[in-house]
């Protein structure tokens, strides 16, 4: 499901007066089926962005479409859109309110699609979708661990199988390992389930390692959109406007910028680690052999 912006632009009224423009004449276009990050500093337009594309909020000016929905034309249907595009918010357990994740997961169906006899099935299914399995449905989702509630509250979206899931800062608050089960389902929503899906995110050394495409805002513009490795590679522009820089990125060019040394693409810091034990010993041994005479 692609979304496309054209010539979108959104200013906060603060009284009849005084206009704060949020965006400013945003055109963009993100393909379907594919991983898109959106980043930038505090105050560069993230959340106004995710708002326009879930609905929630309508622009000044511009248009949007998402798949074929042109929102907030008069043809625009809200409620079959809600069923084609899945918010999960920051830390979106908080608004957990049933005491059983079955029943948590099954509510937007229940709401929406009351008629469904089968909803018990659907709620296994996409709890499978993400990693669960059905001993879950009576457990109490606020017992459950950081990841595991991240989990049950992707899999209330995707309760009505949207084609766009949209996911604001979904790895704050996880460890480690929840983080890298995290990542290991999102690949999967997108490569066995064909999901679009776009992460709103200043963690940008996962994103590095799970993104196609990436979109970099800065007060309200953007200023650069494209592949992750021509976006990520050029660090003087990312730090010209206040843009994080994954980590392994901004190492290996410490490293290349002191020694010359050029690593190549690698995924993340453990890699870059592994990188340089290779370096490491390949020169212990190319001064080994430089040492031993020849007979």
């Amino acid at each position: 499901m692609q979304v496309e912006f054209k010539n979108v632009s959104f200013y906060y009224n603060y009284n009849m007066k005084d206009e704060k423009k949020a965006l400013s004449d945003i055109n963009m276009y993100l393909q379907s089926n594919l991983i898109h990050g959106i980043i930038g500093s505090i105050g560069s337009g993230k959340s106004t962005m995710l708002e326009l594309m879930n609905g929630i909020t309508m622009p000044t000016s511009g248009e949007i479409t998402i798949g074929k929905y042109e929102l907030f034309k008069k043809s625009f249907k809200f409620n079959k859109f809600r069923y084609d595009v899945g918010l999960v918010y920051q830390f979106p357990e908080k608004q957990f309110f049933c005491n059983s994740v079955g029943e948590e997961v099954a509510f937007a169906e229940k709401i929406f699609n009351p008629k469904n006899k089968n909803i018990k099935t659907k709620v296994v299914k996409v709890l499978k979708m993400v990693g669960l399995d059905k001993t879950y449905l009576k457990r109490n989702p606020s017992m459950l661990n950081g990841g595991e509630k991240r989990r049950v509250a992707i899999a209330s979206v995707l309760i009505s199988n949207p084609k766009l899931l949209i996911l604001d800062e979904p790895t704050i608050g996880l460890d480690n390992n929840s983080k890298k089960n995290l990542m290991d389902l999102l690949r999967i929503l997108k490569e066995k389930y064909l999901k679009t899906i776009i992460i709103v995110t200043h963690d940008v050394d996962m994103l590095y390692e799970i993104v196609d495409n990436v979109v970099v805002l800065n007060k309200g513009k953007i200023v650069v959109q494209g592949n992750k490795l021509d976006v990520f590679s050029n660090v003087d522009l990312l730090d010209k406007n206040n843009a994080p820089v994954p980590s392994v990125i901004r190492t290996e060019k410490i490293i290349y910028d002191k020694t010359g040394v050029d690593l190549g693409y690698l995924p993340n810091m453990n890699s870059l680690v592994r990188a340089i034990k290779s370096a490491i010993e390949k020169n212990k041994f190319e001064d080994q052999k430089k040492a031993v005479p020849y007979e």
